[in-house]
């Protein structure tokens, strides 16, 4: 992206705050001009009142000096205090943006990319933008207003002099031209290889107790270790574009003041020029190229900036092919699937709740991918038990994924209640869905919070059964990834989960593989009171779990059959 794309998409987040920053922005040209204003009066006190001898008038312009210097330090701390203030506000609401955004994403997004590189997104370049923002392009506009009023002020005082000092800018330009595109590709690089680092770090944590038991250890540091042997390697090239940047201003700051002192010294023998004229330019020379060396210090973490804005934006972009259309059904939380009335029952316009019409899906788009169901079709009443049978692989659990609208298929139709799935706003349609799969996630904190989810309006007191089944209590607390829980003991909590919302249609993707008979058995009680009602989906190979269903799909190979009890 282009650096002005780059600071439209920054400028977007800062409008919220744009009157704060505008302030600090209007109280930047006072700071410059007080820091300018010093040499000036430095000259002015040396070539009048102190050659002159006039102790009282130099006592005026001492008082002067001295109130630019209080009048730019107070100046400078407030925007100091201000600018980075504000740079944290936005970078807190970006961070939130991101992450919002990320959680709408579709999961093939998420098959293509390394959890560690999303992790990367939210937190190095966010901090890395946080720092461009307000420790770099807030003190570039300060450092070149301090360069413009500087080039004035030596204007005033001698315009020849002012001329050879600002000409050693020219090549300070081609320098930092130069060294940008060599620095932005080594830094981008840089960033993909510290995704890569964070992906592989990210595995090994999660995946610890598989990496212990096969005595894998050793054989990971290696791959860590080349891994991070190349972020090494990626970083150092940005280093060395910094490094020869920041040199190559220095040389050119230490050759103005050669060519300075060189003219100071013809111009003094021909007494065209004052003593307090040349200590003013000496001092102009040394402030000029001091926020020009500012620059170089700020060029690293700029484009660093930029790099993480482009990553950031990149995934801002990220949009996936499931997306709600813009003139979806408009219904209430359940609305268009199901109206309730007083009894708490559901009232279906469709004499099928779920249809699948000739469904074919894989989950790639390339033509070598193979298809994971071919034509299924397969229609489901309100309230009926359908179980949905197969081997391993034969794409049970790719029909539940459709359904929730996990992924989408590339050919044929799914409807519910009579309506597409695709115009049903996601929201409304996992509102009416409660889902439990073999896998489930603990989160850190108590049981309750894993229960709720950050939901509101629910029924707490529907998960008792399961409560009393764990012998815990809400205020239990859980570890990350269940490591104090047995598996067992998680599917009980995701049963809990599901029972505490008001679903109307159930789903359980292999849900008692890792519980007991005997907790199997209580489930099965449980269900038949909760599913009262509702329509219940099951995926199961026990046959014990779907001996009451009035339905069963057998899934073979991708293709279904159906089966009625």
């Amino acid at each position: 992206m282009k650096d002005l794309e780059l600071l439209k998409l920054i400028a977007e987040f800062a409008k919220p705050y744009r009157k704060v920053l505008l302030l600090s922005l209007i109280l930047l040209p006072l700071s410059s001009i007080a820091f300018s204003l010093q040499p000036y009066l430095m000259q002015r006190a040396i070539d009048g009142p102190l050659k002159a001898g006039n102790y009282a008038e130099l006592q005026v312009y001492i008082i002067i000096f001295l109130g630019a210097i209080l009048f730019n330090f107070c100046v400078h701390l407030m925007q100091i205090y201000v600018i980075n203030s504000t740079a944290q506000k936005i970078i807190t609401d970006i961070r939130l943006k991101l992450f919002d955004h990320l959680e709408k994403l579709p999961m093939t997004f998420f098959d293509k990319n390394p959890v560690g590189r999303s992790v990367t997104r939210l937190t190095s370049d966010v901090e890395q933008l946080s720092d461009s923002f307000a420790g770099g392009m807030i003190s570039v506009i300060i450092d070149c207003l301090n360069i413009i009023t500087i080039i004035v002020f030596m204007l005033v005082i001698n315009w020849k002099l002012c001329l050879c000092v600002v000409s050693f800018l020219v090549p300070v330009v081609f320098l930092a031209k130069y060294f940008q595109d060599s620095f932005r590709k080594s830094n981008h690089l840089a960033r993909q290889k510290l995704s890569v680092l964070n992906s592989f770090l990210q595995q090994n944590i999660v995946g610890i107790s598989v990496v212990q038991m096969l005595n894998c250890a050793d054989k990971n540091k290696r791959i860590f270790d080349a891994s991070n042997q190349e972020y090494f390697k990626a970083n150092d090239k940005s280093i060395w574009a910094d490094a020869n940047f920041s040199a190559g201003i220095e040389l050119v700051s230490i050759f103005s003041l050669l060519a300075l002192l060189f003219l100071s010294k013809e111009i003094l023998l021909s007494q065209a020029l004052t003593i307090g004229v040349l200590l003013s330019f000496l001092q102009y020379a040394q402030s000029l190229f001091e926020p020009v060396r500012n620059l170089s210090d700020r060029f690293t973490i700029i484009q660093s900036g930029f790099t993480a804005a482009e990553r950031i934006n990149e995934l801002l972009k990220e949009t996936g092919a499931i997306q709600d259309k813009e003139q979806s059904l408009e219904c209430s939380p359940v609305g268009c699937l199901a109206e309730i009335d007083n009894s708490k029952e559901a009232i279906f316009k469709s004499e099928y709740l779920i249809e699948f019409n000739d469904v074919w899906f894989r989950y790639s788009d390339s033509e070598d991918s193979p298809w994971i169901l071919k034509g299924v079709s397969f229609k489901i009443k309100p309230y009926e038990f359908v179980a949905i049978v197969g081997a391993t692989g034969s794409g049970k659990s790719s029909i539940i994924k459709l359904l929730t609208r996990l992924y989408e298929p590339q050919q044929g139709e799914i409807k519910i209640n009579g309506h597409d799935l695709k115009d049903i706003p996601s929201a409304d349609l996992r509102e009416f869905m409660g889902v439990i799969h073999q896998d489930s996630y603990i989160f850190a904190g108590d049981l309750r919070s894993n229960i709720e989810l950050r939901r509101t309006d629910i029924n707490l007191d529907r998960a008792k059964p399961f409560l009393d089944r764990l012998n815990m209590n809400l205020d239990t607390k859980l570890n990350e990834r269940a490591t104090n829980i047995s598996s067992g003991e998680e599917q009980l909590i995701n049963f809990a989960r599901a029972v505490v919302s008001e679903a109307r249609l159930l789903i359980l993707d292999e849900a008692t593989a890792k519980i007991d008979l005997n907790t199997e058995a209580f489930i099965q009680e449980e269900l038949e009171h909760f599913r009262k009602n509702r329509t219940l989906l099951v995926v199961a190979h026990r046959l014990e779990t779907i001996k009451n269903a009035d339905k069963v799909i057998f899934i073979q190979a991708g293709v279904a059959s159906l089966q009625v009890n």
